[in-house]
């Protein structure tokens, strides 16, 4: 079954367990419950009260890694790519390559709970984090009138210039303020490296930025439509407004949507790629423009602008916390570590650059422990220096 297919059905699963699964929604996962009797028998023993009170995490996911990594030898022999496979995500992608794992849904139920738990409750503090103390930051505010911002898990309130942003656990919420004046400011917010942020605009659209991103939004929206811009790498959830569009610049072109969700990758020296999750967008590059649909991919190159169908959870996954990688670039796989964990990559030889990997990992992970798994692909040897990795053969 196909990675994407598992994890819309996980999410059915889920759903059905905890109630909340519509009629239409019903109707999918019994299309999947027909394909095979195993399946229905999966979701009757998930539903089982006993299930979680016998259940043995420790047991079941040694038993899942076997399983994985005895097919992915198999398919490392009919590619001839090297796979990785990193120890948090092993029952997820054992179940995707193995029917015969039962605790992927198990899993993620559970890890997406503690995701959304962490993400969404408050802590609450009365001490005002000091301007100058930018050591201590997770991303910085530049306000309109000048000042730097550091921005903490630790603050719950604080005014800029004609808005109110609120902080809670990795989320601001920037809200218009009654201010009295007309005037609309602009404001940028910086993710430091190692970071992350989850926003929500005036508009009520959710932003969630990665590691060494930044979005330049105004205090409120007024006009014709609604714009920002962007560097690094952002995941929209578009408020619907037919009447005013919503607009990001990326500095590689222009993304118009209505409503919709859509990951922007737009990081300095590497590939600018549109992804989209669902609804409809249209991509601009001068007097190029292409309409993209769910499940699309554009990626600007020196040929223009290239579309392309993908796995969107490959190109989304972070905001879960998990960076996936399908037969990637080890340039690609390492940029990302670069930023996760604010670390200098130099490469002995720039053949190595090339060399292909596929595999998952949890972001912040130790780090030694993932360069530890990527060095027994036999491919490469990384030595370490402080806050630089060097690559070799």
């Amino acid at each position: 079954m196909e990675n994407n297919r598992m994890i819309i059905v996980s999410e059915l699963i889920r759903k059905k367990v905890l109630g909340i699964i519509t009629p239409e929604e019903r109707e999918e996962l019994e299309c999947w419950l027909a394909e095979s009797p195993r399946y229905r028998e999966l979701l009757e023993k998930y539903e089982r009260p006993e299930f979680l009170a016998s259940f043995d995490p420790e047991k079941d996911r040694m038993e899942a890694e076997e399983a994985y990594m005895r097919w992915m030898n198999a398919r490392q022999r009919k590619s001839g790519s090297r796979i990785l496979f990193f120890r948090r995500w092993s029952v997820a992608a054992a179940l995707v390559a193995l029917m015969g794992v039962s605790l992927f849904f198990f899993y993620r139920i559970t890890e997406r709970r503690e995701w959304q738990n962490r993400i969404y409750s408050e802590r609450l503090s009365d001490e005002p984090m000091p301007e100058s103390d930018e050591t201590l930051a997770d991303a910085l505010l530049l306000t309109a009138d000048g000042r730097r911002i550091p921005m903490s898990e630790s603050k719950k309130v604080m005014t800029v210039s004609a808005g109110a942003i609120k902080q809670g656990d990795r989320l601001i919420a920037v809200e218009e303020k009654n201010s009295g004046s007309p005037e609309v400011v602009y404001n940028t917010l910086k993710i430091l490296r190692g970071k992350r942020f989850k926003m929500q605009l005036s508009d009520g659209t959710k932003v969630w930025l990665n590691s060494e991103s930044e979005i330049t939004f105004p205090n409120r929206f007024e006009g014709s439509n609604r714009m920002v811009s962007v560097k690094g790498e952002l995941l929209f959830e578009v408020t619907e407004d037919k009447s005013h569009p919503f607009i990001v610049n990326t500095g590689h072109g222009v993304v118009r949507v209505l409503g919709t969700a859509f990951n922007v990758h737009c990081y300095d020296n590497e590939t600018p790629m549109i992804t989209l999750v669902r609804g409809k967008i249209r991509y601009s590059l001068g007097n190029r423009s292409v309409d993209l649909e769910p499940g699309q991919q554009c990626r600007v190159n020196d040929d223009g602008l290239t579309v392309v169908n993908v796995d969107t959870y490959e190109y989304t996954a972070w905001v879960d916390e998990v960076i996936t990688f399908k037969n990637k670039r080890l340039e690609e796989l390492m940029n990302v570590l670069g930023r996760l964990y604010d670390v200098e990559i130099v490469y002995e030889a720039p053949s190595l650059k090339e060399l292909p990997f596929t595999g998952a990992f949890r972001q912040y992970e130790q780090l030694d422990e993932i360069l530890r798994m990527i060095e027994e692909s036999g491919l490469i040897h990384i030595d370490r220096e402080g806050r630089k990795l060097i690559i070799g053969k």
